[in-house]
């Protein structure tokens, strides 16, 4: 019988990198449901992609060193190919045999018969050599941690007592993790019920609505997630709810709302908030609109960036939630990609945009009110600077405390680190706009 199947888990992987490294996409749009139809398993499809891409810059400094002169820019394919055979030797247990027979296989459904003694000699050399490449790979942080050199050199300064341990954060897996919908059970309950049909999960520490789950599933088949008992959330995220104060029948902005997670806590809590939830990007709307609909809640959702559209338009709000687009170094562990296509010149580029946001925003606070802004960076100038750069220019806006248990020291606003079974990397700075 014929397989289904059109491709091996390992060339697509390597048309994947390869799009990649071109800067044609992300992992997130290329790894989409069409993409993993066409393997019998996505999850070594995912495996290889996500995996080659955490520990990129190491694999890439192993490949240099094991080469005797570089691949050519038309080889990207057969460089791609030992990066994925690499990964499966060093970070995962595939037996070494099946790795390396059916990697110089591989070379020729690429079309390229010369590269099979090539890519066989690689390979053999790291398994031979792999103490030696791992001892000069410490020499180097960048290489040693699989970060980019701009990255770490600027976590290190920004953070010289806890780099490490950011770095370290960043390339742990992910938890799955669940907000529960207070609307219809207290956690515990909640907790129970997955308990008892089977799901393995734990309360979080930090969000009283966080549970996590032992080990990931498809969200549609965890028991209440249909019909609105929980959504999927991490942790940190979740916090929106319980930092931003609330009350009944508050006008409520959510600037930046897709894909309407943050939208659905507040609202969750607080039933009676009117929110107007806006993103600058009408594709993803209808996410928003799922997330409002499976949970039986209501907000209207608009199309709108309000650096670019008058203020008049929307009225003033009683609280603001600016969850700014950032540059995402706190969950690298969930976009690994990121440590291929972010440069530092896209760094600068949002550091502007989120101070387009909060110059924006700011005007559509009624006297009295609070605005909560969040990145999910671990980068100073998105966070604190950025907060500290802004109370210096508006005398009207008051700085307010929050406390957050294992947050790092900030000059403002709080600072959680990516944490090994925990919450993601995420900023949060409280502002009070002045009756005065």
């Amino acid at each position: 019988m014929t397989s289904p199947y059109k491709i091996s888990e390992r060339l697509l992987a390597v048309q994947i990198l390869g799009s990649l490294l071109q800067q044609h996409g992300s992992l997130a749009g290329l790894l989409d449901n069409n993409t993993l139809a066409k393997v019998q398993s996505p999850a070594l499809l995912q495996e290889l992609c996500y995996g080659v891409c955490r520990w990129y810059p190491r694999l890439q400094f192993y490949l240099q060193q094991l080469l005797d002169k570089p691949l050519r820019s038309k080889d990207l394919d057969v460089q791609c190919l030992l990066l994925v055979s690499l990964y499966q030797l060093l970070f995962m247990r595939t037996p070494d045999h099946a790795t390396v027979n059916e990697s110089v296989a591989a070379v020729e459904t690429l079309g390229k018969s010369w590269a099979k003694a090539l890519v066989n000699a690689v390979l053999r050399k790291a398994q031979r050599e792999q103490a030696d490449l791992n001892a000069l790979a410490e020499r180097d942080y960048s290489v040693w941690y699989a970060h980019p050199e701009w990255l770490l050199n600027q976590l290190k300064k920004d953070w010289p007592q806890d780099y490490r341990t950011l770095l370290d954060g960043n390339n742990q897996r992910a938890p799955m993790t669940l907000r529960v919908n207070a609307r219809q059970a207290t956690r515990e309950q909640a907790l129970g019920l997955l308990t008892s049909a089977g799901v393995a999960v734990k309360p979080g520490a930090l969000s009283p609505y966080s549970l996590y789950l032992a080990q990931p599933m498809d969200a549609v088949v965890i028991p209440g997630f249909v019909e609105g008992l929980v959504s999927v959330q991490d942790e940190a995220s979740q916090l929106v709810a319980s930092l931003l104060p609330l009350a009944t029948n508050l006008r409520v902005l959510d600037a930046c709302a897709a894909p309407g997670g943050k939208t659905c806590a507040l609202l969750e809590a607080e039933p009676t908030l009117q929110v107007l939830a806006l993103d600058n990007e009408a594709r993803r709307l209808p996410r928003i609109t799922q997330n409002l609909e499976r949970l039986g809640l209501y907000a209207e959702v608009r199309c709108a960036d309000i650096t670019r559209t008058p203020s008049a338009e929307f009225g003033h709000f009683d609280r603001i939630l600016l969850d700014v687009p950032c540059s995402a170094t706190g969950v690298i562990r969930r976009h690994p990609d990121i440590k291929v296509l972010r440069t530092p010149a896209e760094v600068e580029n949002l550091v502007q945009k989120q101070r387009a946001l909060l110059e924006s925003a700011w005007p559509l606070l009624n006297a009295g009110g609070y605005l909560l802004y969040s990145t999910c960076s671990l980068l100073k100038a998105e966070n604190s600077k950025q907060i500290l750069q802004f109370l210096s220019a508006h005398a009207d806006a008051e700085h307010i405390a929050l406390e957050v248990a294992g947050t790092l020291a900030c000059d403002a606003g709080i600072q959680l680190p990516p944490q090994t079974g925990g919450p993601d990397g995420f900023f949060y700075a409280l502002l009070r706009k002045s009756l005065d």
